[in-house]
């Protein structure tokens, strides 16, 4: 069973109003047509804003800040957003779906020479799973989105790569107008199971902890 089969253990922060419209659109996948749409018309700031040409950063393996401008998603609650509240907001950067699996394409095959097609024929039929999988979200640390605002085949946000940008930076973008899409409601109630998935699902039963 996937993680996104049942989402009872979610009732908590879904309202039960909420719940059968949840379902009938969890049943659509792989159609994500219902979890984003234009930028909310009357709430400014909401967690999981799309904002394009923003800053993000992270280490590579020399331990040497890296950063360049993405489509990024924020993550922060909606009521942490205020001009006052925070001096730094958490962004994951998004990149495009067909990008992504050509980069992915690049490094399997990487130091390789004189492939043989019968292991090229290989690496496209598992890069062909790995794209269903995603396309899925059955990836636990990848979100998948539908088209928008310039990515016409789809988009990914990369919820292990997140870093933290000024506020001050955010609040600029939303002075440019660089949100690009929201999510709808139950978009939203789907982007929370996501993020519980990755970041709280139980342990497998062979990691036993100890007690002290």
């Amino acid at each position: 069973m996937s993680p996104l089969d049942d989402f009872s253990r979610y009732a908590t922060i879904i309202p039960e109003e909420h719940l059968p419209a949840l379902e009938r659109n969890l049943q659509r996948i792989t159609d994500f047509s219902w979890v984003i749409g234009r930028p909310h018309v009357d709430v400014e700031r909401l967690q999981g804003d799309l904002l394009v040409d923003f800053p993000t950063v992270f280490l590579d393996e020399a331990g040497a800040p890296r950063s360049q401008q993405f489509t990024v998603m924020i993550l922060n609650n909606t009521c942490d957003l205020p001009d006052d509240r925070l001096d730094f907001v958490t962004a994951a950067p998004v990149v495009d779906f067909n990008n992504y699996l050509d980069f992915e394409r690049e490094r399997r095959f990487l130091g390789k020479t004189n492939v043989e097609d019968s292991e090229k024929r290989r690496v496209e039929d598992s890069l062909q799973e790995f794209g269903r999988v995603l396309r899925n979200n059955d990836k636990t640390e990848i979100l998948y989105l539908p088209p928008f605002s310039g990515f016409t085949h789809g988009a990914l946000v990369l919820l292990h790569m997140v870093c933290s940008v000024s506020a001050g930076l955010y609040h600029d973008a939303l002075c440019q107008s660089r949100r690009v899409a929201s999510f709808t409601q139950t978009g939203f109630y789907f982007l929370l199971i996501k993020l519980t998935t990755h970041l709280a699902r139980a342990e497998t039963i062979e990691v036993v902890r100890s007690e002290s």
